[in-house]
């Protein structure tokens, strides 16, 4: 009578083993991934509450009939230009109720803006995560916002029948 053995050698065990070190190798860098996209997915939130508090702010001066104005203040809201929020600590700010940020590398979110008040260099407001300014050098804090790769940016509208432009980019998250 014949006695058969069953399972595996010892060198099919290896095999096995050493090609599952390769297949997970190769797939590792796909989970490690996920950091970056819940960058991405948290900056597409916060464009998402400018375009929110943008709509907001346009429906309430469209209700009141302050589109056209260079500057309005709606009460309980914020300040607006040319029916869109303003770039300012009362204008856009407002509308998203953020109250910290501004310039403040110790909160979650930093915020920016530019006021030339000029059509040609129109007035902006950028957001980024704090964390992307690590290595902050000082200098032009609005440039350093750009560096990261990483922000929201809101272009102001400038004068009678503009738009306003919301920028995301998020090629360094």
């Amino acid at each position: 009578m014949r006695v058969y053995k069953q399972g595996f050698t010892l060198i099919e065990l290896v095999v096995v083993i050493v090609i599952l070190g390769i297949l997970s190798a190769v797939a590792m860098p796909k989970f490690l991934n996920l950091s970056d996209d819940a960058n991405r997915a948290a900056l597409q939130g916060v464009s998402g509450a400018v375009h929110d508090a943008v709509e907001l702010a346009h429906s309430k001066a469209l209700v009141l009939g302050k589109e056209n104005e260079p500057t309005y203040t709606i009460d309980g809201y914020g300040g607006i230009q040319f029916g869109y929020p303003s770039v300012n600590k009362q204008g856009l700010v407002e509308f998203l109720e953020l109250d910290e940020g501004y310039h403040d590398l110790t909160k979650e979110w930093v915020w920016a803006a530019q006021n030339q008040g000029s059509i040609a260099d129109p007035d902006y407001w950028i957001v980024t995560r704090s964390s992307y300014l690590k290595n902050y050098s000082g200098s032009d804090f609005n440039a350093e916002i750009e560096a990261t790769e990483c922000y929201v940016k809101y272009t102001a509208a400038m004068e009678v029948g503009a738009d306003v432009q919301i920028e995301t980019v998020d090629d360094g998250c």
